[in-house]
């Protein structure tokens, strides 16, 4: 019988794919790294400007052990259980940026 762990890195990963898909379906580029030896991320860019983008990381909360979205520098975005919030909150600020 073998036994079967998964990693913290790999949850990560699995929860910016479903956000990686919710994005594609709205027309955003997204490109994930998951290097050996840094925490995957995806990088999600306005298809318009890819100039404007933002880093992500899918991450535990403290408080309760949940998974969350996180921008690059550590601000909350959504709970990674609703990738189609944070695919919304992702393209608002993306596209305010291209706007302003």
């Amino acid at each position: 019988m073998s036994t079967q762990v998964i990693s913290d890195a790999e949850t990560a990963l699995g929860h910016l794919e479903r956000l990686t898909d919710e994005l594609r379906s709205r027309g955003w580029a997204v490109e994930v790294a998951a290097p050996a030896d840094r925490w995957p991320c995806a990088i999600v860019a306005d298809p318009r400007t890819r100039a404007m983008n933002e880093n992500v990381i899918a991450a535990r909360e403290r408080s309760d052990d949940s998974w969350s979205y996180f921008y690059g520098w550590g601000e909350r975005i959504a709970p990674a259980a609703d990738p189609s919030a944070a695919a919304t909150a992702l393209a608002r600020v993306l596209t305010a940026r291209r706007d302003n």
